[in-house]
């Protein structure tokens, strides 16, 4: 069995509001990013390729596979990724593109951003006759990875919910189908929270107890130090199916999702990397799940206020190449 990897927004009770000059950086960094990434319908490559070339790494960005919709790495250097700029554009025109929020790990080099998008489809795809015209709306966790030495970007890895064409494509039956909904008023700034380094300290602590709590053998006890009694997971893909996206809600639904994993697998979770916005209630992690069914049948698992999940793992989703 494959592991399972899974890019997480977890929105908490904590704000943490301290960060370094190469934190400023590297946020900047991937602001300009995502305004190009936007913006790059109305530009010429050349434009693009001027905005981007800045703060490309020298051997390019290594596009990690989510294993979902994007099955393999490509690496691209400024001139691929100013056109595969290009081919998002004129398969899709971006009525809305905004980070929404964004936090940074320094010691890592990596800042996540959450991005909310708003999609109108404008190039015929996976073989139509004609664009639809329809209009797709959600969300989007990028990963972005850089080296601290050059600020330079070296990778991104995106987690994203599908558009309307994608779903018909590749789901199938694309009826079931149901993803979780978020506004993008919903991840909002905290201006009033007056926090500092032990804020950043505290929310890092339950990101990694909240990450560990799912390997085989650890104690579910901590579930009540790291979850909101009102907590709910939400399914960021949809392909899980359940009603309204949402996997499962409250911790005593958590604690016995939790015990089930652990007594069907012999799990071992690797906490990748994790970031804590610094004017949100909101914090990332990227964990890896080297899970192996204690029965042997081979089969995917399943898988803090509210959690978004991109669980990359084997859905049953047709081949596709973007």
């Amino acid at each position: 069995m494959p592991p399972i990897v899974t890019d997480v927004l977890i929105q908490c009770k904590k704000v943490v509001a301290y960060r370094s000059e190469l934190g400023d950086l590297l946020l900047q960094r991937a602001q300009a990013y995502a305004d190009v990434t936007a913006n790059a319908g109305k530009m010429t490559d050349e434009a693009v390729a001027r905005q981007i070339a800045p703060f490309v790494g020298a051997k390019g960005v290594r596009f990690q596979a989510d294993g979902v919709i994007y099955r393999s790495d490509r690496t691209r250097d400024v001139t691929q990724l100013t056109h595969a700029l290009a081919r998002q554009h004129a398969a899709y025109e971006h009525l809305v593109y905004r980070p929404v929020v964004s936090a940074v790990n320094e010691e890592q080099g990596v800042v996540f951003t959450a991005i909310y998008f708003v999609l109108r489809n404008r190039g015929a795809l996976f073989g139509a006759s004609a664009p639809s015209g329809r209009i797709s709306k959600g969300f989007l966790v990028d990963k972005l990875g850089f080296d601290k030495n050059t600020g330079a970007l070296v990778s991104s890895l995106v987690t994203r919910q599908l558009t309307l064409e994608e779903r018909d494509a590749l789901l199938p039956d694309p009826t079931k189908w149901q993803p979780a909904v978020v506004e993008e008023g919903e991840l909002v700034a905290v201006p009033d929270v007056v926090a500092g380094p032990n804020d950043h300290k505290y929310m890092a602590e339950i990101i990694s107890n909240w990450a560990g709590v799912w390997s085989s053998e650890a104690s579910v006890d901590v579930l009540e130090k790291v979850l909101a009694p009102d907590c709910r997971a939400y399914d960021g893909y949809g392909l899980a199916n359940k009603p309204n996206g949402i996997l499962w809600q409250a911790v005593d639904e958590a604690r016995k999702i939790i015990l089930a994993t652990h007594e069907r697998y012999d799990n071992r979770n690797q906490l990748v990397s994790y970031a804590v916005s610094h004017e949100h209630k909101l914090g990332f992690h990227h964990w890896r799940a080297n899970a192996v069914d204690k029965e042997r049948v081979e089969q995917p698992i399943e898988g803090i206020h509210n959690l978004y999940e991109f669980d990359m793992k084997p859905y049953p989703l047709k081949a596709y190449a973007p």
